[in-house]
């Protein structure tokens, strides 16, 4: 894949994953950036990503459409659309869709390969 500095919509990469479809806007994978991803998560009623961590990147995660439980370590939060939430590097946590329709959240890590640890 070339890696451009431009993504157009119709060129993101696209993962779909067990709780979530995944559009990287810009990622390592397909932009030359070198400190950063972003990307947009689409999240179905009642889904979501158990607990997890990314240990080689910090993240915030917006909530653009539909309402989130948000847990971060020993927290809970209930999170609306506009609200944002840093969560520290390692730090486990996780994400539940608690609205009536798809949970749409816009995610941003310090790394541009971020990697996730997910617990059982």
């Amino acid at each position: 894949m070339e890696k451009r500095s431009l993504v157009r919509a119709s060129e993101v990469l696209v993962e779909r994953l067990p709780h979530c479809v995944l559009q990287w806007h810009c990622h390592g994978k397909n932009t030359p950036a070198q400190h950063l991803a972003l990307g947009t998560a689409t999240f179905p009623k009642g889904g979501g990503h158990d607990r997890h961590y990314h240990p080689n990147a910090e993240e915030f995660i917006y909530v653009v459409q539909g309402k989130a439980r948000q847990g971060l370590e020993d927290q809970e939060f209930e999170m609306e659309p506009g609200d944002c939430i840093l969560i520290p590097q390692g730090a486990v946590h996780y994400t539940r869709n608690v609205g009536d329709g798809e949970l749409i959240i816009l995610v941003g890590f310090s790394s541009p390969h971020p990697e996730t640890v997910d617990l059982k």
